[in-house]
């Protein structure tokens, strides 16, 4: 196993725990949803929020493109490589990218 593996299986498991510990003990938990932050999960699961976020960064590959979008992810759990696609072709469809052979450019 490399080391990228275990590291994806680790985040994996912590995440779990965390869900575990969060139905085991509903009453020790914080509500943190009232709190309003950039990174709440209503924000990152918008697409506005991830092509603003996208047109600060300018990746200009699209493996770029793809560490950036997983970065976004990262203190929520992670995203899978097929919700990765999914939210590259929005946001082809709403025009803020375009993809030409592994190269992004952008038309807002």
């Amino acid at each position: 196993m490399t080391y990228r593996d275990k590291l994806r299986l680790s985040q994996l498991i912590l995440q779990l725990g965390r869900k575990e510990e969060e139905k085991g003990n509903p009453q020790k938990r914080t509500d943190t949803t009232k709190i309003s932050s950039p990174t709440s999960e209503e924000n990152i699961n918008s697409i506005e929020y991830i092509a603003t976020r996208l047109l600060k960064l300018k990746p200009t590959k699209m493996k770029s493109l793809k560490n950036s979008i997983r970065a976004m992810y990262n203190f929520k759990g992670s995203i899978s490589e097929k919700d990765e696609m999914k939210v590259i072709s929005k946001l082809q469809k709403l025009k803020y990218i375009k993809i030409d052979d592994n190269k992004v450019s952008y038309l807002q």
